[in-house]
């Protein structure tokens, strides 16, 4: 097997690799995804197509538990219960024709802080977030936890999907997924935001702006692409 891909998921216990596996002739490859917590192999599972291996997972905690957004079968959504010692295949999608082929996750992690403002004495205190897309790195984000304004980080409750349905692959699409029922496995894939085509040249993450998203100002920031006729300026 040829290794395709290592990802260390910054701020969280897990890393992952991807190996190319050859099917028969003529057939596209699998590839085998390894998943290590804390530098110890906790599981192993195949995807049916190995292109997107690495960025079809996704760790993510709810309270105290780890699960992970995947796609074993090109044509679905899980989700994975992430054990100290085992993985297990907890909710989702299964395979069916015409679903959509996921080929990138992303689920928006915040930090909290606090910050103030008024002369010493009388200085009102207020809460401030930070979302993983407004730095330039994983680990700029992650560097903020020792800072003494530092509260607690904590991921959303809800992701995002990028993909196709199988013939309309000339550019992803957006989907939106609610993970609120994960631990009481349900796991909510809806159309959003309408038929949402993302730009050809960006990844899924650069798409979404949510500097002025809080827990209670809902408002994100969406790129999208659209099409023009440029001797009649309709929209194709």
């Amino acid at each position: 097997m040829e290794k395709l891909h290592t990802k260390k998921f910054v701020g969280t216990p897990f890393i992952v690799t991807a190996e190319n596996v050859p099917n028969e002739p003529g057939a596209w490859d699998s590839a085998k995804i390894s998943i290590w917590r804390d530098g110890t192999l906790i599981g192993e599972y195949i995807r049916n197509y190995a292109s997107y291996a690495i960025m079809t997972f996704y760790p993510f905690q709810i309270g105290n538990e780890w699960y992970a957004l995947y796609s074993a079968n090109y044509t679905t959504t899980r989700v994975m219960k992430l054990h100290e010692d085992r993985i297990e295949d907890w909710c989702g999608e299964h395979p069916a024709m015409g679903s959509f082929c996921p080929v990138e996750y992303y689920i928006p992690r915040y930090n909290k802080s606090i910050d103030s403002y008024g002369a010493d004495g009388e200085k009102k205190e207020f809460d401030v977030y930070q979302m993983d897309n407004d730095y330039t790195s994983a680990e700029s984000f992650v560097a903020d936890w020792d800072k003494p304004e530092f509260v607690e980080t904590q991921f959303c409750n809800f992701a995002f999907l990028c993909g196709c349905v199988w013939g309309d692959d000339s550019s992803w699409k957006l989907r939106y997924i609610e993970l609120a029922g994960v631990p009481n496995k349900e796991l909510l894939i809806t159309e959003k935001f309408g038929y949402w085509e993302l730009p050809t040249q960006m990844n899924l993450r650069q798409c979404i702006n949510m500097s002025s998203w809080e827990p209670d100002h809902n408002w994100v920031e969406l790129t999208r692409m659209e099409h023009f006729n440029l001797r009649t300026g309709e929209r194709c």
